[in-house]
């Protein structure tokens, strides 16, 4: 004889159905992290090229310059500077590096374009500032490798630099008019320095001595912004942070930075490994950090894989890739990679610029370490919870006789 159907019964069995899917999601979730937690992270440069060439063709940059104001032309530098070291690497092909070399000049000619470049202003020490002209010397600088053009534009924009840095009482030079941020102070400096090695080392000299007043006295790491004078405004933060140790190896060859730097901003959450935003256990959150998960970063923590690979940390470079390619829900099909279901190219452009800046010398890491077990427990805890609820819920509709 059938058991009749009880309200408990009713709602039992959407429980047992939803179990059971949540098993099976858990399960392919699990699977993901075992594989990217012990296979090494394939190069996957040119597929991730391949869909920000196609996106870039059907409007991407539109897209993301609505999102914040640099959005069009991080896409096309970022880009275009992955493209371009692609078609330095001789371990591609033929075709390969040709691609990368159209991909970074269509970058080049995009960020050129006043449209643009106008977009940052009339600064009096640099026209368009240095955060424009950083950046975009970061892109001639990898062109100039095989385009003789590139190389004498490279050496020309070099010496407009460093000379506005030079002449500049607090060594930092405008990205907007009346606005400095000492990231794109570094990238500018950093930039010029590749381009001309020699000529910049005394210019660099002074512009240590002039900064002091940007130097946080708690961590003796560089300010978030500054003032007109060159004194902090605003504290450290991650997201500027992570840029600043990319390139801080073309100023100095001091490793204290960067040691400084992990010690202070990078650390661990629910198991996984990542740059904290703020010190001071701010949650406060915008365009630039991304939202906060825990007081993470994500941004910072993508950019913070270019500055490990910068300081040869290619333990910390590598969990973060494993992380990345993790949490970012890759897509590739048709020989393109995108992340987060292609809906922010700009993410792919970062991703890309990371995985393809060239390693410094090996370096022992100070960073923590990820606990993929940590991050196992945590997916399996939901499934887990909704089969201890259909069990009790079948223990109600199943009471057990009274034995006295």
């Amino acid at each position: 004889m059938d058991k009749p159907d009880t309200p408990t019964r009713r709602v039992r069995r959407p429980l047992v159905v939803l179990a059971v899917l949540a098993t099976v999601v858990t399960m392919m979730l699990v699977g993901r992290v075992v594989w990217v937690a012990t296979v090494p992270p394939p190069d996957h440069a040119m597929a991730q090229l391949r869909y920000l060439d196609d996106a870039l063709n059907q409007g991407a940059a539109g897209s993301m310059q609505g999102l914040f104001p640099e959005g069009e032309f991080f896409l096309w530098t970022l880009t275009g500077v992955a493209a371009a070291r692609v078609a330095n690497n001789p371990a591609y092909t033929p075709d390969e590096r040709s691609f990368g070399r159209d991909l970074a000049h269509r970058a080049l000619q995009a960020i050129d374009d006043p449209a643009v470049s106008s977009r940052f202003g009339e600064v009096p020490a640099l026209e368009h500032g240095i955060f424009y002209r950083g950046w975009r010397l970061t892109l001639i600088n990898e062109i100039a490798h095989w385009d003789e053009q590139a190389r004498t534009r490279a050496t020309k924009e070099a010496q407009k630099i460093l000379a506005a840095v030079d002449a500049s009482t607090t060594g930092w030079v405008d990205s907007y008019p009346g606005q400095a941020w000492p990231c794109d102070g570094v990238v500018g400096l950093a930039a010029a320095a590749m381009a001309d090695p020699v000529g910049s080392q005394p210019i660099i000299e002074r512009w240590m001595g002039r900064i002091v007043g940007a130097i946080d006295p708690a961590t003796g790491l560089l300010a978030h912004s500054v003032d007109q004078k060159g004194y902090a405004r605003e504290p450290i933060r991650g997201s500027s942070q992570s840029i600043i140790a990319t390139f801080w190896p073309h100023l100095s060859a001091d490793p204290t930075y960067w040691e400084t730097y992990t010690n202070t901003l990078i650390t661990t959450r629910l198991g996984m490994v990542g740059a904290l935003e703020h010190t001071d256990g701010n949650t406060w959150a915008d365009v630039d950090s991304g939202p906060l998960i825990f007081g993470l970063s994500p941004s910072a923590s993508a950019v913070t894989q270019a500055a490990a690979r910068a300081h040869g940390d290619l333990e910390l470079a590598q969990t973060l890739n494993r992380e990345i390619e993790f949490l970012g829900f890759p897509w590739q099909y048709a020989g393109k990679r995108s992340y987060f279901f292609g809906t922010v190219p700009v993410a792919t452009a970062f991703f890309v610029w990371a995985d393809t800046t060239p390693v410094g010398t090996p370096m022992s890491s100070t960073a923590p370490h990820p606990s993929w077990v940590t991050v196992i427990a945590i997916l399996c805890l939901p499934t887990a919870v909704m089969w201890v609820v259909v069990l009790i819920f079948r223990r109600r509709s199943n009471p057990q006789p009274f034995d006295p």
